[in-house]
């Protein structure tokens, strides 16, 4: 038997929408390749693909359930069940590909937030709400970010440094401003949130204009402020005057004072 045919085995064991899949486990084997001689010997120990099911199944719907704690929340209040349902259908037609549990909700998420917005018996923000859950929660739990390079003043022509954790989520909905209420619903608008990790390790949201939000982008990914700024403003198609440099003076003040922006590179 080969190792595939083996990993395939296992993974419709621990994973498929039914144990009864392995109820008949002589056909079960049987029909999975699994050599005569081999397959005695299952047959003749105490039976554990059932627990091995139990205790993978387990480990995976956890770490969904606590990291997607509140989307599960509202998705049981609009539709019963469904949360449940979305794990098993995504554990049965596609199942984990990441050898990492924190990675599993993320790909439940790639896998069902196209299905939830398709689904008009469910909230039409409820993958939104997902994805700034797992936002939240994965600068929440990010390890403490290195030591700084060294800095300087800030200035167009230099790449700036900012504080670990942090990522630009982009939304249809201002759901940073839903309340806890699973009756509430938030406001349609297209919301782009900086989520980063304050001094007291507490995930915190700052709204950003669309402008903003694409010179963060090219400030992120090493861009010299000047630069930065001329790109986004050309892709946007938005004109670089007086206005949009003392927004972006604004922004930079407000990324100081809440320490995410802490200098200029000083080996650019």
């Amino acid at each position: 038997m080969s190792v595939a045919r083996l990993h395939a085995m296992i993974a419709e064991a621990c994973f498929g929408a039914s144990a009864d899949a392995f109820a008949d486990l002589r056909a079960y084997l049987a029909r999975h390749g699994v050599a005569e001689e081999d397959a005695e010997a299952i047959l003749a120990s105490p039976r554990r693909l059932g627990l091995y099911r139990q205790l993978v199944r387990h480990n995976v719907v956890n770490v969904v359930a606590v990291m997607l704690e509140r989307t599960r929340a509202r998705l049981e209040r609009a539709a019963p069940g469904a949360f449940e349902r979305t794990v098993t259908a995504f554990l049965a037609s596609e199942g984990p590909r990441t050898p990492h549990l924190r990675d599993v909700p993320r790909e439940l998420l790639t896998w069902a937030a196209p299905r939830w917005r398709a689904d008009p018996a469910l909230p039409a923000w409820i993958a939104d709400h997902a994805e700034l859950e797992l936002a939240d929660f994965t600068i929440g739990v990010a390890p403490r970010p290195l030591a700084p390079p060294p800095l300087a003043e800030v200035s167009a022509d230099r790449p700036l440094v900012f504080a670990d954790p942090r990522m630009i989520v982009r939304l249809a909905w201002a759901l940073h401003e839903l309340p806890h209420d699973l009756e509430a619903a938030p406001e349609p608008r297209d919301t782009h949130l900086l989520v980063y990790r304050d001094a007291e390790h507490a995930t915190r949201y700052l709204d950003l204009t669309p402008l903003a939000a694409a010179i963060l982008e090219r400030l992120f990914a090493g861009r010299p402020l000047g630069d930065a700024i001329t790109e986004a403003c050309r892709s946007s198609e938005h004109p670089l005057d007086d206005a949009v440099l003392a927004g972006a003076a604004r922004l930079l003040a407000t990324l100081g004072e809440r320490g995410i922006l802490l200098g200029a590179r000083g080996d650019a």
